[in-house]
Order: structure tokens, then C-alpha cells, then sequence
């Protein structure tokens, strides 16, 4: 089998690292885009239309704010405060 392929193994999906590069990039432009809410909310509204014709709903949204402050927890490591934490 083409272990580039293999979806099981979550650390080595190449779908799962491409979402996740897709969603650093929104949250980088959504926290650059701070300054100027007129660019800011039509991109976050489209970015929200977008993912409910994914089928994403309220629900989710729990969930990937534990695997987001994870990710920044494992990755900034003492950096990554109680204070900072709250702020996600």
C-alpha cells in the first residue's frame, strides 16, 4: 500500500496537514486583518459560508479549539502562558 496515502496515522496525513496549513493561514490573516475590519469581516463571513456548505456546525467548533490550543501549547511550549491560553 502507498503509505503516502495512509489517512490513519494523523501526524503523517498529508489531508490533514494541508487543512491544517489552511486554517495557520486563516488565523494569520484574521489576526493581521485586526487593524482593518473592513477587510476582516467580509473575509471571516466568506470563510464561515464556505464552511457550512462543509457541513461544520456549532458543535465542532469545541473540538478544534482543544486541538488549536494543543497544537500551540506543544509548539511554544513555555511560551504559551495561562494568559495567552485564555485569550483562544
Amino acid at each position: 500500500p502507498d503509505e503516502g496515502n495512509d489517512e490513519s496515522d494523523v501526524y503523517r496525513s498529508p489531508a490533514l496537514r494541508k487543512l491544517f496549513s489552511k486554517f495557520v493561514n486563516a488565523v494569520g490573516c484574521a489576526v493581521v486583518g485586526l487593524h482593518d475590519s473592513s477587510k476582516l469581516v467580509p473575509m471571516l463571513t466568506q470563510l464561515g459560508a464556505r464552511h457550512i456548505n462543509y457541513g461544520v456546525n456549532e458543535a465542532h467548533w469545541e473540538t478544534l479549539g482543544k486541538a488549536f490550543k494543543s497544537a500551540l501549547r506543544e509548539i511554544l511550549r513555555e511560551s504559551f502562558t495561562q494568559e495567552g491560553e485564555g485569550a483562544w
